[in-house]
């Protein structure tokens, strides 16, 4: 095992130890505020933590929290996992002030900065106008699907499941389905392109 290696367990393992008193923070509070208030305010705080060693410990805590996280995710600065459940591939790059409720993102993606990740178009009702927006309800329980091997560009909004391989543009609102492979842009998000025309090696 090469030396580089070890010492990024080590580095892992020293994370773990230092979020450990925030973990147990979160199981209390679990257990006062429910599962959703108690996960968002952890997400929150570990969102400020600086520096590499700031990521590690905000990987551990997300981790002892509940997230299921594979191998050499990156979660950058001011990142907040908002709502369980979350699922998100190894060597996934989640960029600076992310926002992303309950989703399952695959392996090898980029997340650009600012991007938001929300579950679904029907988010908040609003065809009452005796009722407050706020009062009115929504669905709050669909888990956005984002492929393996995907880009999503800085500040896209992502509503809808995005497949494998494929490309959000930068500033882009996703509201319909992503194909696999396909590119897409603009508010709302239209197919503009697919990867595998413009790939250097076909794709069999």
């Amino acid at each position: 095992m090469g030396g580089s290696v070890l010492i990024k367990r080590a580095y892992e393992w020293l994370a773990g130890a230092l979020v450990a008193p925030r973990a147990l923070s979160y199981v209390i509070r679990r257990s006062v505020l429910g599962e959703e208030r108690a996960y968002l305010g952890g997400s929150e705080r570990a969102a400020n933590w600086p520096g590499i060693t700031g990521e590690c410990k905000r990987r551990a805590l997300h981790r002892w929290m509940g997230a299921s996280l594979g191998r050499g995710v990156v979660l950058r600065y001011g990142c907040v996992l908002k709502r369980p459940p979350l699922s998100i591939g190894s060597y996934t790059i989640i960029g600076y002030h992310s926002t992303v409720q309950q989703a399952r993102i695959g392996r090898d993606c980029i997340i650009g900065d600012g991007v938001v990740i929300v579950e679904g178009v029907r988010q908040h009702r609003f065809d009452r106008l005796d009722v407050p927006i706020r009062e009115q309800g929504g669905t709050f329980d669909r888990q956005v699907v984002i492929g393996d091997d995907c880009l999503i560009g800085t500040a896209a909004v992502i509503l809808a499941d995005v497949g494998n391989h494929a490309v959000v543009g930068a500033g882009s609102v996703v509201v319909h389905p992503v194909p696999d492979f396909k590119i897409v842009a603009g508010n709302p998000a239209r197919i503009i392109g697919d990867r595998r025309e413009r790939a250097a090696v076909p794709v069999g």
